[in-house]
């Protein structure tokens, strides 16, 4: 495998060419791949994010950080105000691989806890294994939102859920799992699951707070609910009450300086400027608060991703799968299909410089990626078939029904 073999950053690009021709037989192939039980599709998934635990993680090195951070608070250090290389003595050697060591955690209190699991690998392999697990049960949780087999095989086999999971395993990944199955919960009429599923996500990655609002208020009266989740998040963010103010310095950091392959940042920077993210941020909020309407989260949802990947500063091909997923929860292939013409991004790494950690971003990097996956999307077309409407099941009294989310 490649991956297993590359001697450096600039080697494991050469991954781009495969994945790409990869990603386009799934894609292409979706049709066939209704029939097997869910045990086949598990499997596979499984197998497929197993053959590349294990591999070193020159796509991306953010998990050498989780772990640190995990290492940190097991330690008693508080990430949120005592960033990486303010911490010597609990693992230099883990420390030297840290990126932007100089910078506080950015990450919310669930992710926290994921730290705190992956210290205790911690290796990059356990990160991998780990991120590897949970991921398969986002596979069982597309199967179980849907009503076919083919979104769930898609989200099993692409290569952007593979590379950014198995292999680099980031963070997102488990963030889009609770989403996903907050979704599943909600179609099968249980809406304490559903909230507290996309309120866990929202503690991984703060995206899902935004499309948690239809499950709270098909509660209704269970307040109840409400309360719980809020004690639990009073419980696990001692860390954030302990530093204040002064814990969101990481947040801001990246807020404010963070960018990468933009879109809309980088067509509106030269006119407008210092107002350029806080005029991308206000816009973002309107399409966000215009996305609620819709009965269904993941059509909240993919509003929301749609407008994060076009408007955000910085576009990771990781940020993707928060437009990819929802799509494939539509059962809209057309996103899975787009991200792969953004996979030429990894091509970066060839301007790697491993002394000081940096990349150069070349001038024809947009051509390159934002081109041809807009060409993709927008000259793909939607699904013909009719689908069902996903709103979850009614009782002749008129309130939802309260299956299980699981696959029958």
């Amino acid at each position: 495998m490649l991956l297993h073999q590359a001697a450096d950053r600039s080697e494991a690009s050469i991954v781009v060419a495969i994945a790409i021709l990869w990603g386009a037989v799934v894609v292409g192939l979706r049709r066939h791949l209704e029939a097997g039980s869910e045990w086949w599709l598990l499997g596979a998934a499984l197998l497929v994010r197993l053959s590349f635990v294990g591999t070193p993680p020159l796509l991306s090195d953010d998990l050498y950080r989780y772990v640190f951070e995990g290492k940190a608070l097991w330690a008693g250090h508080n990430p949120l105000t005592q960033a990486p290389q303010t911490l010597p003595g609990i693992d230099d050697e883990l420390l030297a691989l840290v990126n932007h060591p100089e910078v506080s955690t950015v990450y919310p209190p669930v992710a926290l806890l994921w730290f705190r699991l992956l210290a205790l690998f911690g290796t990059a392999w356990g990160v991998q294994l780990a991120t590897a697990l949970f991921d398969t049960l986002t596979v069982w949780g597309v199967r179980s939102a849907t009503r076919h087999h083919w979104p769930a095989w898609i989200y099993a086999l692409h290569p952007l859920v593979i590379l950014e999971g198995a292999h680099a395993g980031h963070l997102d990944l488990v963030a889009v799992g609770f989403a996903v199955w907050g979704v599943a919960a909600f179609r099968h009429g249980r809406f304490a699951w559903a909230g507290t599923a996309l309120v866990a996500g929202g503690g991984v990655k703060l995206l899902p707070f935004a499309f948690v609002l239809r499950p709270v208020l098909a509660l209704r009266r269970r307040w109840i609910v409400i309360l719980g989740w809020l004690l639990a998040g009073l419980a696990i963010s001692g860390v954030y009450l302990e530093a204040g103010i002064d814990g969101l310095t990481g947040l801001r950091t990246y807020a404010r300086e963070w960018s990468f392959n933009p879109l809309a940042f980088a067509l509106v920077e030269p006119w407008l400027e210092e107002w350029t993210r806080p005029v991308l941020v206000a816009i973002g909020a309107l399409v966000s608060l215009r996305a609620l309407r819709h009965e269904d989260p993941a059509r909240t949802w993919l509003e929301i991703g749609l407008a994060f990947v076009v408007l955000s500063p910085t576009v990771h091909p990781w940020y993707l799968l928060w437009a990819m997923v929802p799509g494939l929860l539509l059962e809209d292939p057309r996103g899975a299909a787009a991200t792969l013409g953004y996979l030429p991004a990894y091509t970066i790494l060839l301007s790697f410089d491993p002394a000081t950690g940096q990349w150069t971003e070349a001038a024809w990097l947009p051509f390159l990626t934002w081109v041809p996956m807009l060409a993709i999307y927008l000259f793909t077309p939607a699904e013909s078939t009719p689908r069902q409407s996903h709103s979850p099941p009614q009782t002749a009294a008129g309130t939802a029904a309260t299956g299980s989310p699981l696959p029958k």
